[in-house]
C-alpha cells in the first residue's frame, strides 16, 4: 500500500507542477497582452489629440479670419496649448516604456511633430497678436509640414504596435512550444514512473510466488518424509500383525485399520502433490496437462483436450507450477459448477509472451458475479488474483447459458 500512495504521489506532484506551469505561463500571457492593449491604445489616443488640436486650431483660425471673430483667439491658442501637452504626454510614454531602435526611431519623429507644432504656435500667436486679417503663405506651409511630420510620426507607431503584436506572438507560441514539451517530459515521466511501480509490483509478486513456491516444495516434502514414513511404517505392521493375527474379529478390526491408513496415505500423497506437483517435474507443463485430461477423459463424463503448438512452454519452476493451477483450477471449476460435456485449453508461446485460451460449452454464469461473495467464483477470482500477481491480463467472455471463453497471457 505504501508503494502505491508513494508512486501515485509521484505522478501527482508530475501533474501540480505542469498544471502550476502552464497556469503561470496563462496568466503571465494575460497580463502581457492587456498592458500592451493599455499602452498601444494610449499611443494611438495620444496621437490622435495631437492632430485633432492643430485640426481644431486650423477651423477656428479659418472662422478668425472668416468671421473676424475675435473670441476665438483664446480657443486657438488653447488647441495648441493642448497639442503641447499630449506631445508631452507622448514623450514622457515613450521614454519610459521604449528603449530600443525602433523607440529612437519613434521619438525623432515625435521631436519632430513638437517642432513644427512650436513653429505653428509661433506663426498663429504672431498672425493673432498683430491682428492679421488673413491667412498667409507661411503659416499654410506650417500647417502642410505639420501634417506631413504627423504622417510619418503615426505610420511609425502603427509599424511599431505591429511589430510589438508580432513580437508578442511569436513569445505566445514559444511558450506554448515550451508548454507542449513539458506536457510531453510530463507524460513521460509518469510514463516511467509507472512503468517503475509496474515492474516493482511484479518483481514482488514474483517473489511472493517464488516464496510460496519454496515453502510449498518444503511443506509437501516435510509431509513425505514425515507422515508418509509414519503412515507407511503402520500399513507395514498391520501387514506383520495379519500374518500373525488368526482371530477373525481382529482380523477385520485390522483390515478396517488398513483401508483407513491406506486412504490417509492416499490423501497425503494427493496433498503433497497439489503442494508440489512432482509430474511437473517428470514432464513439463503441455504433458502434465494431457495426463490431467486424460484421467478426465477415462471418467467418461467431460471430454478434455490440451493443444499446443510449442512442444514445450519455456517456463521457470515457480511459473510453470503457477500456469499448472490455473489450468487445474479452471478445470476443477467446469467440474464443480458447469455442467459441461466439453472443455478445451490452448497453450502458445508466441515471442515473450504465453497465452492461454479456455473453453467450456458449460451453463456459464454473469460476469458480474466475479467479485461477489458468491462462493462458487472464489477460485475464478484467485485465477485472476494470480495471473494479476506476475503482471498479466484476462478476458473472460460468458453469459447464461452460453458456455465460457477465457483469455489468460503474460510475459515471460
Amino acid at each position: 500500500m505504501s508503494l502505491k500512495i508513494l508512486f501515485r504521489g509521484r505522478v501527482l506532484l508530475a501533474i501540480i507542477i505542469f498544471t502550476i506551469i502552464t497556469c503561470t505561463g496563462i496568466i503571465y500571457t494575460s497580463i502581457k497582452s492587456l498592458r500592451l492593449d493599455r499602452e498601444h491604445l494610449l499611443l494611438l489616443e495620444l496621437s490622435k489629440n495631437i492632430d485633432l488640436e492643430i485640426s481644431h486650431s486650423r477651423i477656428f483660425l479659418d472662422d478668425y479670419f472668416l468671421l473676424n471673430d475675435s473670441p476665438k483667439k483664446s480657443t486657438i491658442l488653447n488647441c495648441f496649448t493642448n497639442t503641447g501637452k499630449y506631445t508631452t504626454s507622448l514623450d514622457s510614454l515613450i521614454s519610459a516604456k521604449y528603449k530600443g531602435s525602433r523607440e529612437a526611431s519613434l521619438r525623432n519623429s515625435l521631436e519632430e511633430v513638437a517642432s513644427q507644432v512650436k513653429l505653428l504656435q509661433n506663426s498663429v500667436a504672431t498672425s493673432l497678436q498683430n491682428n492679421v486679417e488673413e491667412f498667409n503663405v507661411a503659416i499654410l506651409t506650417e500647417y502642410r509640414d505639420f501634417q506631413l511630420a504627423y504622417q510619418e510620426l503615426d505610420k511609425k507607431i502603427h509599424d511599431y504596435i505591429l511589430h510589438e503584436n508580432t513580437v508578442f506572438r511569436q513569445r505566445v507560441f514559444t511558450l506554448v512550444l515550451l508548454t507542449l514539451v513539458l506536457l510531453l517530459v510530463c507524460i513521460f515521466l509518469i510514463y516511467r514512473i509507472i512503468n517503475s511501480y509496474n515492474a516493482i509490483e511484479k518483481q514482488q509478486a514474483l517473489r511472493a510466488l517464488e516464496v510460496e513456491y519454496k515453502e510449498r516444495k518444503r511443506i509437501a516434502a516435510d509431509l513425505h518424509d514425515g507422515l508418509g514414513s509414519i503412515l507407511s511404517s503402520i500399513a507395514l505392521f498391520i501387514k506383520l500383525i495379519e500374518k500373525d493375527c488368526t482371530n477373525n474379529a481382529e482380523n477385520k478390526s485390522l483390515v478396517q485399520v488398513k483401508e483407513l491408513s491406506g486412504i490417509a496415505l492416499e490423501n497425503l500423497e494427493a496433498t503433497i502433490n497439489n503442494l508440489n506437483p512432482s509430474i511437473l517435474n517428470k514432464y513439463g507443463l503441455i504433458k502434465s496437462l494431457e495426463i490431467l485430461c486424460d484421467k478426465i477423459n477415462d471418467i467418461g463424463e467431460v471430454s478434455c483436450v490440451v493443444n499446443s503448438t510449442n512442444s514445450e512452454i519455456k517456463l521457470d519452476q515457480n511459473m510453470e507450477l503457477n500456469v499448472y493451477r490455473i489450468c487445474n483450477e479452471l478445470i476443477n471449476n467446469t467440474l464443480k459448477h458447469a455442467g459441461a460435456s466439453k472443455l478445451y485449453i490452448d497453450i502458445q508461446q508466441i515471442k515473450k509472451t504465453v497465452v492461454i485460451i479456455y473453453r467450456d460449452n458449460g451453463k456459464g454464469f454473469n460476469p458480474e458475479l466475479i467479485y461477489t461473495s458468491d462462493e462458487e467464483k472464489m477460485g475464478l477470482r484467485n485465477i485472476i488474483n494470480r495471473i494479476e500477481s506476475f503482471g498479466g491480463k484476462y478476458e473472460i467472455n460468458t453469459g447464461e447459458g452460453k458456455g465460457v471463453e477465457i483469455k489468460l497471457s503474460f510475459m515471460i
